[in-house]
């Protein structure tokens, strides 16, 4: 927070530049895929407005569009698993099959009270937050929670009843054992990716959010709360198959996707030490699809970092 508002990474790093003339910002535009020359990064393809635009590179091309866009751009520029481009017809240029596998990101239960009168959220309205482990063999906390001071139900539990006024423990997985992958529909950069997020399809996972559920209403349920909570809306005194119909149905995304062109030395890495692609010259990825598990907690603030290293070394490298 900064005089009263929340202080993006836009506003702390972009918006104070944007009358340097060496920085220009393009809205409306879609990346469509990086122009190589052999293994060679020499600029990106655009789309704005219905035109096709090309942007050469002097030095290198950095791709910072997220663990979503940024295996997506790879793709369509040639670089990615070899069966995965030819299934659409893409010419293959690097063969790293790593590109979109490895997708991860915090899952989420949202549970529920009923205030006994309202009471206006302040602030972000999720000012309280803790780490715990679901396990205490765990080396580490292994679930993340957010208490919201609004209801925050999945499309599916939101059937169940929403209360006019009430709060959430929003409460997840901070160390999933799942893996999801991204897949292109198409040859065509304007197509959608099918996002395969594939939570809590590993076994662990699943009881982690059950013990993560009971804590949660363990919480909320404790004897502090009750002068300001009228009753649990939501799971209620669930077991067995029926507590494990509502941890899917309640599943939520944290928004913290990542993990998808990881850095590392095996196989399936995509990116060194160094944020360069394997393989092609002048290509580097700053964002969080290079980590190669996601963070415990939050991934913004690490996202900052990766971008502060990559400028780092970007102007170590060429003396800038």
């Amino acid at each position: 927070m900064r005089e009263g508002r929340r202080h993006s990474l836009f506003r702390a790093y972009v918006r104070p530049m944007l009358d340097r003339p060496n920085l220009t910002v393009l809205t409306d535009t879609i990346v469509r895929r990086v122009i190589l020359d052999r293994k060679s990064a020499t600029g990106v393809e655009l789309e704005r407005g219905g035109e096709r635009l090309v942007i050469g590179a002097r030095l290198e091309v950095v791709l910072s569009l997220g663990a979503i866009q940024t295996p997506k751009v790879l793709m369509h520029s040639g670089i990615g698993d070899q069966a995965e481009l030819s299934r659409v017809g893409i010419p293959v240029v690097e063969h790293l099959p790593g590109v979109g596998q490895n997708f991860q990101d915090h899952v989420s239960f949202g549970c529920t009270w009923e205030y006994n009168e309202p009471i206006a959220p302040r602030n972000s309205g999720s000012e309280a937050s803790l780490y715990w482990k679901s396990d205490p063999r765990l080396d580490a906390p292994d679930l993340l929670f957010c208490q919201v001071e609004f209801p925050v139900p999945s499309e599916r539990t939101a059937a169940l009843g929403v209360p006019d006024h009430g709060w959430t423990m929003f409460a997840g997985l901070a160390q999933p054992k799942s893996r999801g992958r991204l897949r292109l529909r198409n040859a065509d950069p304007l197509a959608p990716l099918d996002i395969d997020a594939n939570m809590m399809s590993d076994p662990r996972d699943v009881q982690a959010a059950a013990n993560c559920v009971a804590l949660c209403r363990e919480l909320g349920n404790a004897q502090a709360f009750r002068p300001f909570v009228k009753h649990e809306v939501m799971p209620g005194n669930l077991h067995g198959g029926a507590m494990q119909a509502y941890i899917r149905d309640a599943a939520v995304t944290y928004w913290h996707q990542s993990c998808t062109a990881k850095m590392g030395r095996d196989a399936m890495s995509v990116v060194d030490a160094s944020l360069k692609v394997y393989g092609i010259e002048g290509l580097r990825i700053a964002d969080g699809s290079i980590m190669p598990r996601i963070t415990t907690g939050n991934t913004q603030a690490p996202c900052a970092i990766i971008g502060e290293r990559a400028a780092e070394m970007i102007r170590a490298l060429h003396q800038l």
